[in-house]
């Protein structure tokens, strides 16, 4: 749970917003109270999902399918507005962890815990099964906990009976709770859940799942060919969990006979002596108790001041992160639409590594960076970091003397460190839409690194590459020929295969793609810059007398460009015409020019900084040395006196929340106030 900033808002719908639970490809979620005071996970769609017709359509289904299956045991729909400009959703509030979360901290649960929670997933599945859908992705991570039992989450990617596979064809369902018959995409059907259910009941017993852990493929093998490893299980349960886990679909229990051999219907609202078991006990109510000291905090505070508060607190420990905090995101899910918000499923994964279509930087990374990060973490000193946050905005990725580190900036921890032994100055990362790989362009080619597998290419090896950028999609990768000195390939960033050339006259040092993935642009050390059309690969613009030096000259937001001219200027058109819409003007200092800039749509603001001309700065030079601050919309410079620090490489947070960048003394990388231009925290 994150204290609100100026980017989110104070109210959707009806419900006034508290606090942010976390934010993803999707959307955001945040934590809300409706006019009556109760508290709901309010769920909002990004801008560029609202304008497409297809997922409107997904998310009106998939909200009346959630409707349709509440119960007892499921979390309920209190209100939405799929239609509306800004589509959002709103479902009640569980204050608990997910059972992956509970298991992991307090250890497995007892005999008769586990009967009550097997009673209410059962009766969960049968209300699912009862208007012809399969859930097809139950596990511990979609199964909440609270007080008074089990919660079953994430129906978004539930099916028709007998339908295996998702809308684009892929087997759905999670590696170690997956059907035999799901994994050989056969037709599924109920029992496919049963079969989910037996390995859920294995989990919260043992700690384990029926067919162990490993790489996905390894699990899949034992699933279709072993039988599961039962060890833990009680004499007096086994014989139904084996029935459950049951090759053969046709010889599993229904799920009716499954709730009726572990007691029967639990009972709407019924408290039962059984739940919750004493090992979780104590971890329920410090989480419900640090939920409601959140609300309470966020209810009186203003948001940019509980930031200081949050650094404080935040290093206490990962324990209750498991529940108010790491989980609320999960309990929220609610729907498939959101699950790439959706954080519950503790190290489970739909997709083997290196194959998945979307990746959590903050989780997907390979063992051996991990290491290296816990071992030989990266000490920023004087060299260049160029920050660039993940897609969900969790991540820092920071280039710097000795790699490429991996920071949880809230936390101040670092996930990951890929050592790539580069001298002087840091590299420029550049991260891919979907989360999965890292590149960056060196005097040795480009190297493209996926990041979960470990996997490092180099393209062009051997050739100094000035520029490098991923397709909007991120399944792309763009990068100036060193052999031409006047194009720009395209590859697949999976296949490295050619995909096509985009012709300029000069070599491009900096590259961008706009957010919709319908135009490139790029900039060459002349100071022309040139937008192509990304579908046809044909000029559509050329602007002269662009400022170009190192650093970010140009800006895209949408339909928008902005770049800084020779003259000072920062200049505003629109694409892909190159009609001026406006301009951001300052004084700066005799000898200072405008220089790298940034915009932050949602906190309404333009950030430039200026610089003297010598590359090494001097004590004399620091007066040459800036950052002016704009409203975006009014183009009126909001720069106050603290703001005057010099900061350079902007990156501004996906949703606007915070902005990294690097002071003058090029280490450490500030997080700063995106409105305020305070710092915040300090990373590394």
């Amino acid at each position: 749970m994150r204290p609100l900033t100026s980017a989110d808002p104070r109210t959707v719908g009806p419900y006034r917003i508290r606090a942010l639970l976390g934010a993803g490809g999707m959307g955001r979620v945040y934590l809300g109270t409706g006019p009556d005071g109760a508290v709901a996970a309010v769920k909002v769609v990004r801008a560029e999902y609202a304008y497409d017709p297809d997922f409107r359509g997904r998310f009106a289904r998939e909200l009346d399918l959630a409707r349709r299956v509440h119960g007892p045991h499921t979390p309920r729909v209190l209100d939405a507005d799929p239609s509306g400009q800004t589509p959002w959703m709103a479902t009640e509030y569980v204050v608990g962890p997910s059972l992956h979360d509970l298991v992991q901290v307090a250890g497995p649960l007892d005999e008769e815990a586990v009967r009550f929670l097997g009673r209410g997933i059962a009766e969960a599945l049968g209300r699912v099964h009862a208007g012809g859908r399969v859930h097809r992705d139950l596990k511990p991570g979609n199964v909440m906990v609270d007080a008074s039992g089990p919660q079953v989450i994430d129906f978004g990617i539930a099916g028709a009976l007998g339908d295996a596979h998702g809308e684009d064809g892929r087997v759905i369902g999670t590696p170690g709770y997956m059907a035999p018959e799901n994994v050989r995409s056969e037709p599924g059907g109920a029992v496919s859940d049963v079969f989910a259910l037996g390995g859920v009941l294995v989990y919260a017993l043992t700690g384990s799942g029926p067919f162990g852990e490993g790489h996905p493929s390894a699990v899949l093998y034992r699933i279709t060919h072993h039988d599961p490893v039962l060890t833990g299980v009680p004499d007096s349960l086994r014989p139904l969990v084996t029935a459950c886990l049951e090759k053969d679909p046709a010889r599993r229990p229904a799920t009716g006979e499954v709730l009726e051999a572990l007691g029967g219907p639990t009972g709407a609202g019924a408290a039962d002596p059984a739940w919750p078991p004493p090992a979780a006990a104590a971890l329920l109510a410090a989480t419900e108790r640090e939920y409601r000291e959140a609300v309470e905090a966020s209810a009186y505070a203003h948001p940019l001041d509980r930031a200081a508060r949050e650094r404080a607190g935040r290093r206490r420990g990962r324990l209750l992160a498991a529940g108010a905090a790491a989980t609320a995101l999960a309990l929220a899910g609610g729907i498939g639409t959101w699950a790439a918000v959706s954080s519950a499923g503790g190290g489970e994964s739909q997709e083997a590594p290196g194959s998945r279509t979307r990746c959590d930087l903050s989780e997907h990374i390979a063992p051996e960076y991990a290491a290296a990060a816990r071992e030989r973490p990266l000490a920023p000193t004087s060299q260049v970091l160029t920050p660039v946050f993940s897609p969900e905005g969790d991540v820092l990725v920071a280039g710097g003397d000795g790699g490429i580190a991996l920071w949880d900036w809230r936390e101040g921890t670092e996930l990951g460190l890929i050592e790539i032994g580069t001298e002087g100055f840091g590299v420029d990362p550049v991260v891919a839409a979907d989360g999965c790989r890292i590149a960056y362009a060196d005097d040795d080619g480009v190297h493209l690194i996926t990041v979960e597998t470990g996997e490092h290419r180099v393209l062009q090896e051997g050739n100094e590459v000035q520029a490098v950028a991923f397709g909007a999609d991120g399944r792309t990768l763009l990068y100036s020929d060193p052999r031409s000195d006047s194009s720009v390939i395209e590859v697949d960033a999976r296949t490295d295969e050619v995909l096509g050339v985009y012709r300029a006259d000069g070599t491009a040092h900096e590259l961008r793609t706009t957010p919709d993935g319908a135009h490139v642009v790029g900039l060459d050390f002349e100071g022309v810059l040139t937008v192509w059309d990304a579908g046809t690969r044909e000029e559509v613009l050329t602007l002269d007398g662009v400022h170009s030096t190192m650093g970010a000259n140009v800006a895209l937001t949408g339909p928008e460009m902005f770049h800084v001219a020779e003259d000072g200027r920062i200049v505003r058109t629109s694409l892909p015409g190159g009609e001026p819409v406006g301009e951001f003007t300052a004084e700066v200092p005799e000898g200072g020019t405008l220089s790298e800039i940034a915009v932050n749509t949602a906190a309404d603001r333009v950030y430039a900084n200026y610089k003297g001309s010598g590359f090494v700065i001097t004590e004399e030079d620091l007066p040459l040395y800036g950052t002016k601050v704009w409203e975006l919309s009014t183009g009126r410079e909001v720069t106050e006196e603290g703001d005057e620090g010099f900061v350079q490489w902007f990156a501004v947070h996906p949703g606007g929340e915070v902005l990294a960048a690097v002071p003058i003394d090029n280490a450490p990388v500030w997080v700063i106030d995106p409105v305020r231009m305070r710092l915040i925290d300090r990373i590394g």
